[in-house]
């Protein structure tokens, strides 16, 4: 476990902001892209956890923890972090996680996400520089293009590396640019014409959106070991209360009280 404080906050969307936190100690955090930390924060309640995949792209490796943390109504993380300032701090244990790059480069790899599960593929875009795959597409499902987030960092990485493809799937709005696509991205998985053992596919973000890949990738073929699933589940906090007791439950205390008072 160690310390963390946050040094930087910046708005991606309505809805979207990133979080740069810097480690206390100095050390350098070591990970896989693609893997998640856990995050313990204190609020005026108390302590609570979230897990948050590491969105590092400006620098791969080093002290900084980059988190990408979309708004949850009620949400306890929303109502701390998004308005939160710069200086608090939390202790994180870690890395955890399988969403991870194959270890033998293939002739496609396919990344599928939703919304901020874009999260823990933007240090893998920093580690395929280095890797070789004859093709790397990424699908990105958003509602609009307001929720397009890292949209200069991503459209930039696709200019300058030939072997990257970006497909922004828009489920509220009409495609119009080159890398645009209407509706989801389970529609573009048919239009990629994937093949079993020569492609490997990564899934993060909407737990529907994986369940739909996943079945579409089985019944053509795909094994688990050619599939990473990561769902993105957005925790709320639980109504507090006690239970009612039931008819029996009284009876019995009832009749231990009365023992009680009788001694």
């Amino acid at each position: 476990m160690f310390t963390v404080r946050l040094e930087r906050i910046r708005e991606l969307s309505a809805t979207t902001r990133d979080f740069r936190f810097v480690r206390n100690d100095g050390k350098m955090t070591e990970y896989q892209p693609g893997q998640f930390f856990r995050f313990v924060f204190t609020d005026s309640k108390g302590e609570f956890e979230r897990s948050y995949s590491l969105c590092n792209f400006e620098e791969l490796y080093g002290g900084n923890l980059d988190l990408v943390v979309s708004m949850v109504a009620g949400g306890r993380a929303t109502n701390y972090l998004f308005d939160c300032a710069v200086g608090i701090e939390a202790d994180v244990t870690g890395p955890f996680g399988r969403l991870l790059l194959p270890d033998a480069p293939l002739s496609r790899l396919v990344m599928v996400a939703t919304s901020v599960g874009l999260a823990p593929y933007m240090p893998m875009l920093r580690e395929l520089e280095s890797r070789k795959f004859e093709q790397v597409v990424l699908l990105l499902g958003v509602r609009d293009r307001s929720e397009f987030i890292y949209s200069n960092e991503l459209l930039e990485y696709a200019e300058r590396h030939g072997f990257f493809e970006l497909r922004l799937c828009l489920s509220r709005e009409v495609a119009s640019a080159a890398y645009e696509y209407d509706g989801y991205v389970n529609e573009q998985l048919n239009d990629l014409s994937l093949k079993s053992g020569a492609d490997f596919v990564l899934l993060c973000g909407n737990p529907n959106m994986i369940d739909k890949a996943w079945g579409y990738l089985r019944d053509e073929g795909f094994k688990a070991k050619q599939v990473v699933r990561e769902k993105y589940v957005f925790a709320k906090e639980k109504k507090s209360g006690a239970k009612k007791l039931t008819e029996k439950q009284k009876r019995l205390i009832a009749e231990k009280m009365q023992k009680y008072s009788r001694g």
